[in-house]
């Protein structure tokens, strides 16, 4: 049951035709929800995976009231031009492989954008996606452990598609890019939608199974992070030093002048250079 405090999603019949007809998945949004106004995708999501939602449902919204992204920030979500989806997954796997799951969307975030449109989108570590050093797309992974297992992941995604990043606060303007920014035109959110959803169908056995070394060798091939002197901030302390690697969970090592080789986690990285900081 969703909550009525969620909103009312369209009839089935009401979702694009775009999405509709050009989805070729058997798993990925076969059951999906499309809503003109949400609080958050997300929240939607949860409340789902937790009325038993299957794996693959897909929630859309043409905008969030209340988005959410990592480190408890806002996500900002004009309606009617960018993509905001939530994936509820259940892979059946351990909470060890959380990680692996988050690089590993990332990746077909970045591929997907780089097969639709040409541009060269990167990573900075662990799951914002980049066009030179503004950020263009986030995910939130947000899981539910159970007697040692997992009981469901939800893939929190929003790519900046037609945004005009001229109508963003002025302070984010340096920050942040969109798809119709870098290339001079409108896109096409539903074929980007579509991709995107098969290359999570493509990868999913990937993320699921024992196969961590492709997944980690394809994020680190599109790493803007690993090599760069960077700081890491959480709550309590800052690290600086420089992202030498991941380790087997998709963890961040960082080599740091007095206490040699540290696993950053979940922590804020920012990414130094002379000419730009890149922050999240």
């Amino acid at each position: 049951m969703i909550p009525d405090t969620l909103g009312s999603p369209r009839k089935p019949t009401a979702i694009p035709e775009a999405i509709r007809s050009g989805l070729r998945t058997v798993r990925m949004g076969r059951v999906l929800y499309f809503y003109d106004r949400i609080s958050s995708t997300n929240t939607a999501a949860v409340a789902m995976a937790e009325s038993g939602a299957p794996d693959g449902t897909v929630i859309v919204a043409e905008s969030q009231t209340t988005g959410r992204g990592r480190m408890g920030r806002s996500w900002i979500s004009p309606p009617n031009v960018n993509l905001y989806v939530s994936i509820v997954l259940r892979p059946g796997t351990l909470p060890a492989r959380i990680g692996i799951w988050s690089i590993g969307a990332a990746v077909v975030v970045a591929r997907t954008i780089r097969g639709t449109t040409g541009l060269k989108a990167r990573l900075k570590w662990p799951n914002d996606i980049l066009i030179g050093k503004r950020k263009v797309s986030g995910l939130l992974l947000e899981s539910a452990i159970q007697n040692g297992g997992i009981r469901y992941l939800v893939l929190g995604i929003g790519i900046n598609v037609n945004l005009e990043v001229s109508t963003l606060p002025e302070n984010l303007r340096p920050l942040v890019t969109s798809l119709r920014e870098e290339l001079g035109h409108k896109i096409d959110r539903w074929e980007i939608l579509c991709r995107l959803l098969e290359g999570l169908e493509s990868e999913y056995p990937l993320f699921s199974e024992d196969a961590s070394d492709r997944t980690l060798n394809a994020y680190c091939e599109l790493s803007d992070t690993l090599g760069q002197t960077v700081i890491v901030q959480n709550p309590t302390r800052t690290w600086t030093g420089k992202a030498i690697g991941l380790t087997p969970d998709g963890g961040l090592i960082l080599q740091n002048e007095g206490f040699g080789n540290v696993i950053i986690r979940s922590d804020d990285v920012v990414h130094l250079s002379t000419a730009h900081a890149s922050r999240d």
